[in-house]
């Protein structure tokens, strides 16, 4: 499950950036109005984050107020479908964390092509998950947590917002040979404070938007998805090596526009999207959210997509997840 890093977009991205003064009209003059700036999730989790910390970089680049927009509901694809149809000009730009990856095998009726319908910008960059609990919950690891989701087989809920999230876990499920049921929620914002409030007993997160609440206590981690512990809790051992080996699972982020936005505009988004990663205050905030920073190449980030795309289709099939 778990993809591999790779040192993307050195050269292209010098190259891009060097012709940024040769660009046609088209670019120089852009943006000539406001840029909208879609998430598809609820504030308060690692996309609408993202969103908002690189927005104002590019507000200040372009000269034209980058404002971003929450448009949650269905695991995104209300805002997915809300791009797909957008003019091309430019003027609108998709955050999507890697469920825009899973939904269209996942979901019945999914009404555009994640590889043609949409134009990649870059990566940002990928973080692990962490399984954490309501801290009534009796485990302290994820050995405990399966024996008492076998002993109470079907009564323990967990807190969605994703489709990537609750694929992860269905994968838990079918490998370690539980059974649990999600309550799903418009963003990752509002699921963690239904686990706070114990509306649900578990969830399956990135780690940097729930970790003020695991440092509170108000949350118990039981586990991390990545291969490695995490440098942010290296005491929490992984799921891979505590109770499930071979279990992997980690969100990724990156930015999109409409199909056919063109290549001057999106080659300047990447740029200043990429120059804004690399300031020390944003590099630092988006760490913080526990992300290895993974700027891409447009064409890097276009290829992983159709991989991802992919990989997911087979793990929805073979993990039976399909929701109707």
């Amino acid at each position: 499950m778990q993809h591999k890093h790779k040192p993307w977009g050195g050269v292209a991205a010098l190259a891009a950036s060097l012709a940024l003064a040769a660009l046609p009209g088209t670019a120089q003059n852009y943006p000539t109005k406001p840029v909208r700036v879609i998430v598809g999730f609820a504030p308060g989790g690692a996309t609408d984050i993202i969103a908002r910390m690189i927005s104002p970089r590019l507000t200040a680049a372009f000269g034209q107020t980058f404002v971003v927009e929450n448009r949650a509901g269905a695991d995104s694809l209300i805002a997915s479908e809300l791009v797909s149809r957008a003019d091309p000009d430019g003027h609108l730009i998709y955050f999507i964390s890697s469920g825009h990856t899973v939904n269209p095998s996942l979901y019945k009726n999914v009404s555009y092509d994640v590889n043609k319908d949409f134009s990649s910008i870059t990566m940002v960059g990928d973080v692990p998950n962490v399984v954490v609990v309501h801290p009534t919950l009796p485990v302290k690891n994820m050995r405990e947590f399966i024996d008492l989701a076998k002993r109470k087989k079907g009564e323990l809920n967990f807190a969605s917002s994703a489709s990537i999230t609750f694929l992860a876990t269905a994968l838990l499920n079918k490998m370690s040979g539980i059974d649990t049921a999600r309550l799903a929620y418009k963003g990752a914002g509002p699921a963690m404070l239904a686990l706070i409030s114990g509306e649900a007993q578990f969830m399956m997160t990135g780690i940097g938007p729930v970790y003020p609440h695991i440092k509170s206590n108000k949350l118990r981690p039981i586990a991390v998805s990545s291969m490695k512990r995490s440098s942010m809790l290296p005491a929490i051992a992984t799921i891979h090596e505590s109770a499930v080996p071979g279990y992997t699972s980690s969100v990724w982020y990156a930015a999109l526009a409409p199909a056919r936005v063109p290549r001057p505009i999106i080659d300047r988004l990447n740029a200043e999207m990429r120059k804004a990663m690399a300031e020390p205050d944003i590099k630092a905030g988006l760490v913080a959210q526990a992300i290895d920073l993974m700027p891409s190449t447009p064409e890097e980030l276009q290829e992983y997509v159709r991989t991802e795309t992919e990989k997911w289709a087979k793990v929805v099939k073979e993990s039976g997840a399909k929701i109707e």
